[in-house]
């Protein structure tokens, strides 16, 4: 199953046709769509419920207050990692009932399996990782590239990210302000705390194994994301890389002037959480630092 997580605040603007975009990207492909609504104080929250109503695959996770990117995407992650855990208990129940079913139901069964599909559909859908995409919500990053990230986990990567950094890849509308601190935080990063195959290492944009996630809940507790600010996904890629046997990436063209709508990032905040990831990274306390308001 391919699951893909939008945090939201204030995005009523954008939303609707973001989400319409990824259904038709991905009608190929089945998937739920988990959108947190970070405290909104515009109809953000009612669209979420309309479009949940409406679409058995859209879901909806609220916060009461706005609690910064970081909370939102590990809200997102729990409820994933919860309903797939329900999802295996469903499997497993099933799998022990059809052993007990009757003879005419176990030849009914059979002929009705998946096992009988016609040519690799079969192995396409047994074989198929378990997938969690990350996105922004507000449409500026495009929703066909959600196919090409799961490819990628399919073809074996654990961990895949949409970059600005690799051929192929773009971005528009961004201030230079915003396009220095993509590109030195990249810098610093590399430098700092180099992953092989990394280039992009701020854009949230990214495909996950689900069983990633799962082992960095294991190890960091269910908010892995402890920053306030911007800098959690970098935060989020440190703590996963060192579980993932690959990490890869694909090209992003980032269309920022699409974006209703002020920027939520503080560029000071940002950097000066990039700082203090550095200084846990290298101090190997990731708990210990009081982080930067947003």
């Amino acid at each position: 199953m391919l699951y893909i997580v939008l945090p939201a605040y204030n995005e009523d603007a954008a939303l609707p046709a973001l989400l319409e975009d990824i259904e038709t990207k991905c009608a190929a492909i089945p998937h739920q769509i988990i959108v947190v609504n970070d405290g909104s104080t515009d109809h953000t929250f009612d669209i979420i419920q309309n479009y949940a109503q409406t679409h058995k695959n859209v879901h909806g996770v609220n916060h009461e207050q706005n609690q910064g990117l970081g909370a939102a995407i590990n809200s997102g992650f729990q409820y994933v990692l919860y309903q797939n855990e329900l999802a295996q208990l469903k499997f497993n129940l099933e799998t022990s009932m059809r052993k007990e079913s009757s003879p005419a139901e176990a030849r009914y069964r059979e002929e009705y399996s998946l096992e009988n599909l016609p040519g690799n559909l079969d192995q396409t859908i047994r074989e198929a990782p378990d997938v969690v995409i990350t996105m922004d919500a507000d449409n500026t990053q495009p929703a066909d590239c959600i196919p090409l990230l799961y490819e990628e986990i399919c073809f074996g990567a654990d961990l895949v990210i949409a970059s600005r950094y690799v051929q192929g890849g773009e971005q528009h509308g961004l201030s230079l302000g915003r396009r220095g601190l993509s590109w030195g935080a990249g810098k610093f990063m590399r430098f700092f705390a180099p992953i092989q195959g990394v280039r992009d290492y701020s854009c949230g944009y990214r495909a996950y194994r689900l069983k990633l996630l799962a082992e960095g809940t294991r190890q960091y507790g269910p908010n892995i994301i402890k920053s306030r600010n911007f800098s959690g996904m970098v935060e989020l890629l440190l703590k996963l890389a060192p579980y993932a046997e690959r990490v890869s990436e694909v090209p992003l063209k980032l269309h920022y002037e699409l974006k209703k709508g002020a920027s939520k990032m503080r560029i000071g905040a940002t950097i000066w959480g990039y700082i203090q990831l550095i200084y846990q990274l290298k101090r190997q306390k990731w708990s210990t630092v009081e982080w930067a308001e947003e």
